[in-house]
């Protein structure tokens, strides 16, 4: 039975208007083993976060069958207004699951997906934001310098087949020794690695900024619509890595025809699973101050106009790709 008439109904609702929003999925079951010190990382992340992005930037953070205490905390989160939404599944429905369900359901064109390992300096939206701007054709943004990672970035390759073939680089002289060791000790590499890395070429695409071709997607910013175009409508049943973020998100995003960049500088870390107190401490005192301007995504003009190599098919790009990578970039 119903009484009365729905005081909402016709009514005009007030949305939030925001144009980027950050993805986080979690999953920390309990605080054993490999996840002993994942909670303290988690929050230092968060707090990375909260400090430097600014009212343009929503947030949603997944629990993906995580532990009470995980829970009670982004709770808390949620209902001090910090973040905008916080999903709970009761079970870990996948990484690549979560963070596409929830794409879909944002009405943000500009999606930063990020681990839960990552440590947000000052200066990243911004850098972000810049990036876009000043590259119309950019689809896919990262804030780590990822010399020589050419996967799923044909389009790009193909698109500025000019400066892969003539116009070549030194990593030394756009890239930090000591970002590109600080992302490569995150993740179990040795000096030697990074020693060769630095001494290597790298491809920008034509601009001032050095912007770098290739990019990780640890932490990587995404324009949603053309993306979620290509994306598979099934839904995957492994819950991380397993080759589950080339088929949805590394594949779809090449299809766009957009391009792939990093930044020259670093300005996400990664942290791994376990948490450098000395210099998470250090890192936290350099942006306990700081306040990101305000500016707006909707300001970028995502209208592009096409150039004759979009029009060549997808699986033509990725051979002609190929025969680039195997002939001019070694």
């Amino acid at each position: 039975m119903r009484i009365g008439f729905n005081p909402n109904s016709n009514k005009i609702i007030n949305i939030n208007e925001a144009s980027h929003r950050v993805i986080i999925p979690i999953y920390i079951p309990n605080n054993e083993g490999y996840f002993k010190d994942s909670f303290n990382v988690l929050k230092v992340c968060i707090e990375s976060l909260l400090s430097t992005i600014n009212k343009d930037t929503v947030i949603s953070l997944i629990s993906n069958g995580c532990s009470e205490e995980v829970n009670n905390y982004l709770s808390d989160l949620y209902f001090k207004g910090k973040i905008d939404r916080v999903i709970f599944n009761k079970d870990n429905v996948g990484k690549m699951n979560a963070i596409i369900t929830e794409t879909r359901a944002s009405f943000e064109e500009f999606i930063t997906y990020s681990d839960a390992d990552v440590f947000f300096d000052k200066g990243w939206l911004f850098q972000t934001f810049q990036m876009f701007k000043n590259t119309p054709q950019a689809g896919f943004v990262s804030m780590n310098p990822t010399p020589n990672n050419y996967s799923h970035a044909d389009a790009t390759i193909v698109s500025n087949f000019w400066q892969v073939i003539f116009n070549k680089k030194q990593v030394n002289e756009v890239c930090s020794f000591e970002d590109l060791e600080h992302f490569h000790r995150s993740i179990g590499r040795d000096l030697v690695f990074t020693n060769k890395m630095f001494d290597d070429k790298i491809l920008c695409v034509k601009s001032d900024e050095n912007y770098i071709i290739g990019a990780g997607h640890f932490c990587c910013t995404i324009r949603k619509s053309p993306t979620l175009k290509y994306v598979p409508k099934e839904k995957t049943y492994i819950g991380a890595s397993g080759g589950t973020e080339a088929i949805y998100l590394d594949i779809p995003f090449d299809k766009t025809g957009l391009w792939r960049l990093s930044s020259p500088k670093a300005y996400v870390w990664h942290m791994g699973n376990i948490l450098e107190k000395e210099w998470a401490e250090t890192k936290l005192k350099t942006i306990l101050n700081f306040k990101e301007s305000e500016f707006s995504f909707h300001d970028i003009d995502i209208k592009n106009k096409k150039k004759l190599v979009d029009f060549i098919p997808y699986f033509l790009k990725s051979k002609v790709a190929s025969l680039l990578k195997k002939f001019f970039i070694k």
